[in-house]
């Protein structure tokens, strides 16, 4: 059987294709550069130059499929050109799912983010739960459209399930998408952590092996046109930097900041990046953001696809020998 896979060189999406391909797909990744030195090399997978912006490259890597996968999206928080976004979390997707429709493709999962469900107050926040503060960047935005576009076309009779991944940790790529493998790699070669005052900011944190796997069991599981959450457990910044402490086989000195100096930084760290012509994603509303309870319920993945999630104890574990086995030798 043959998937298609968008998003093939970012952090799940690399993840999701060797997956894939060692449950016996063929797969077909559509990839803005087949040189790529995060492109996913199995004998089973199959690369095609294009972007989900260029409708007939989709065709193109789309033909012949019978499952999709579209992992593919700008993913951060903001852009110099801020319409990027658009073009290409919400444009691209109309373009993959009007490729899967003219295909007539049996299943569809579109990975979108937790971010979109917002805040949470002192109760988890839900699938259907509503946003209770508005959008805080593009990003956000984008990915609701994209997923009020996901449930259009599954009213439309295409079989498309929308999974929502929370801040995904674990052994992977070391590209912009892998945010808080980036963050541990940074605290282990430099010894220290730089951890906000409100250190009981409560946010869900997910495994990335339990991330993938969620994908298949949306696809095998999951009901046509519903929303997923696969996440991890809601943990505060003190238990996230007390147990990279604990297992980082060296002292890690952590460092407390108020929230004013947090945001003072960011403003000041923002407008001299934006001075030498150079992007950042640190911000006073980033700082904002982080600041947050972002706790998630993964019940309705538990009970309807059988989702499982590794406890954090072992995932940093494991997270923490591969950055000292791979990425920065320590």
């Amino acid at each position: 059987m043959k998937i298609m896979i968008t998003g093939a060189t970012g952090y799940i999406g690399h993840k999701l294709a060797l997956a894939a391909a060692k449950r016996n797909y063929i797969v077909h990744v559509l990839v803005r550069d087949i040189q790529s030195k995060f492109l996913p090399v199995h004998p089973n997978i199959v690369p095609f130059k294009g972007d989900i912006t260029e409708k007939e490259t989709v065709e193109e890597a789309m033909a012949g499929c019978e499952k999709v996968i579209h992992a593919a999206a700008i993913a951060k928080f903001t852009d110099k050109d801020n319409s990027v976004f658009y073009q290409v979390n919400v444009g691209g997707t109309k373009n993959v799912l009007d490729t899967a429709l003219k295909f007539g493709i049996k299943k569809l999962v579109f990975t979108s983010t937790g971010a979109v469900l917002g805040p949470s107050g002192k109760n988890p926040v839900c699938e259907n739960d509503p946003r209770t503060i508005a959008f805080e960047n593009d990003y956000e935005i984008s990915k609701h459209w994209a997923e009020q576009i996901v449930k259009e076309y599954a009213r439309k009779g295409l079989f498309a399930i929308i999974v929502a991944a929370p801040r995904v940790y674990g052994p992977g790529l070391s590209v912009n998408g892998n945010v808080f493998g980036r963050l541990i790699g940074n605290v282990l070669s430099s010894g220290l952590a730089f951890m906000p005052a409100d250190k009981e900011v409560v946010a869900n944190y997910a495994f990335i092996d339990d991330v993938v796997e969620g994908h298949f069991l949306a696809m095998e599981k999951g009901l046509g046109g519903e929303k997923y959450i696969l996440g991890g457990e809601n943990i505060s910044y003190s238990i996230f930097f007390n147990s990279i402490r604990k297992n980082a086989g060296k002292k890690i000195q952590i460092i407390t900041i108020p929230a004013f100096l947090l945001k003072v930084f960011s403003l000041f760290y923002m407008m001299i990046t934006k001075l030498r012509g150079k992007e950042t994603n640190i911000s006073p509303k980033v700082i904002q953001r982080i600041l947050q309870n972002r706790a998630l319920s993964c019940d309705k993945a538990i009970k309807q696809l059988g989702y499982t999630i590794t406890p954090f104890s072992e995932g940093i574990r494991q997270t923490i020998l591969h950055l000292k086995n791979k990425s920065y030798g320590l």
